[in-house]
């Protein structure tokens, strides 16, 4: 991109030979189409390009950052950096730079959605429940990231994703539903629409019943929510660094049937192909038969506990915060959703967790409720919808050995309470789930 080449090149004249130095650019396009009440009601797209500047001396370490826009004059830009260097604390946990034959090259030109395509999609959606109120969005991204640094790295790569994501509602209920692909053409927004149209009707009338535990069918939103928490706090390097991550390495501490990948290889993947310090990423076996096999982690987490690095350092992110996994692929088993509800004699299907917070990070001890479809199984037949229930569960426990009775055939990219398109996951059904309140307390 010429952009990227004549600005590195502007700010490289700037650069003492003397320090360590770090250029990145994020060019990112997005586009979304929002409608309520089964109408378009806003359709905006937004370009932009930020500049990061990391620059080591001396122990010490100073990052900026800025829009293009607001880069007037390069050799200003710089200058403030170096000032600032001079006032900054010792930087104890300084790992280096990202040597120059990790460079990877994954540039592409890619086209953008338009309006219509995406308007389509909306229309496609709305029409699987003409009789209800429908919202919800239909937004494409296309993100080119560049970075450079004086120990000779050139690395680009470009990621793009497309989402559709909505509700239908009634007088008593609500259903919902999500997807996400690398590409609007792989959108199914009739498909998505007419799960969240069958959830909205067969939710009608809910009715409460009393908190405890049960036996619990969660669906694509669900379970993701769960291994998101796990992967921010849990498989986080730093969590460990700081004594808060319950993640044990090479023990059984998952059920057998958990088996969790990092694609970012694959085609299909959402998210760059490289870390925020440039560097190429790996698919990597995160848990092995419910065995953890490594944390995610940056430069400077890997230095800290003397392990290898697995180039989870993000973009966007402070690098203090420690790796996040953002291509993360839940295996599938063999159980239809048929097949979890026949075997279940008394229990609970939700479809989507909602306000999740974390009460302990040690036990992974997370509280929420659930929301936009759940329903009581009696005998192996869904009975009734229910209300909303308060549930106060380790995510860890949830998963333990002998917790998970089955994994769902099917896997879709689903949404969870960080953001969507960072995890590919199946429905579970788990053995107990604990349910702490309900409507009326």
């Amino acid at each position: 991109m010429n952009t990227w080449s004549e600005l590195l090149e502007d700010l490289q004249k700037h650069i003492p030979s003397s320090v360590e130095c770090e250029i990145k650019m994020m060019h990112s396009k997005s586009a979304l189409t929002r409608f309520a009440n089964s109408h378009i009601h806003q359709n905006v797209d937004e370009e932009s390009a930020d500049i990061f500047l990391t620059i080591h001396k001396d122990g010490k370490t100073i990052s900026r950052s800025k829009n293009i826009t607001a880069i007037k004059n390069s050799k200003d830009f710089v200058k403030e950096a170096l000032d600032s260097l001079e006032k900054s604390p010792k930087d104890t946990t300084w790992a280096g730079l990202t040597g120059k034959t990790e460079s990877y090259e994954g540039f592409q030109k890619k086209r953008e959605s338009s309006p219509e395509e995406r308007a389509n999609l909306v229309r496609d959606f709305v029409d699987e429940g003409k009789e209800m109120n429908a919202a919800g969005y239909c937004s494409t991204y296309l993100n080119n990231f560049f970075i450079w640094n004086s120990n000779g790295l050139n690395s680009s790569d470009t990621s793009s994703s497309a989402f559709i994501d909505g509700i239908f509602r009634t007088n008593t209920s609500a259903g919902s539903s999500h997807r996400g692909a690398v590409n609007i053409n792989n959108l199914d927004a009739s498909e998505t629409g007419k799960e969240a149209a069958k959830l909205a009707v067969d939710s009608q009338n809910p009715v409460d019943i009393d908190p405890g535990k049960y036996e619990v069918i969660l669906g694509h939103e669900a379970v993701s929510t769960i291994l998101v928490f796990l992967s921010v706090y849990g498989f986080n390097a730093k969590s460990k660094i700081d004594g808060m991550s319950p993640i044990l390495l090479n023990q059984n501490q998952f059920d057998e049937k958990i088996n969790l990948f990092d694609t970012p290889e694959d085609e299909e993947s959402i998210g760059f192909k490289i870390d925020a310090s440039g560097a190429k990423k790996y698919n990597l076996e995160i848990i092995k038969n419910g065995v953890p096999n490594t944390y995610f982690h940056t430069r400077r987490t890997s230095k800290e506990l003397n392990m290898e690095n697995t180039h989870h350092e993000f973009f966007g992110v402070d690098d203090y915060f420690g790796g996040i996994g953002t291509n993360l692929s839940l295996n599938k088993g063999n159980a239809s959703e048929k097949d979890m509800i026949s075997s279940v004699k008394k229990g609970i299907y939700i479809n989507e967790f909602w306000y999740c917070r974390v009460l302990d990070p040690i036990t992974q001890v997370v509280t929420g409720l659930n929301r936009n479809g759940s329903f009581l199984i009696e005998n192996g037949k869904i009975t009734k919808p229910i209300g909303r229930l308060r549930f106060t569960q380790s995510f860890i426990t949830s998963l333990s050995q002998g917790n998970v009775i089955s994994v769902g055939d099917t896997s879709r990219y689903a949404d969870s309470e960080f953001g969507e398109g960072m995890l590919k996951v199946p429905k579970l059904h788990l053995k107990e789930f604990n349910f702490t309140g309900g409507v009326s307390g």
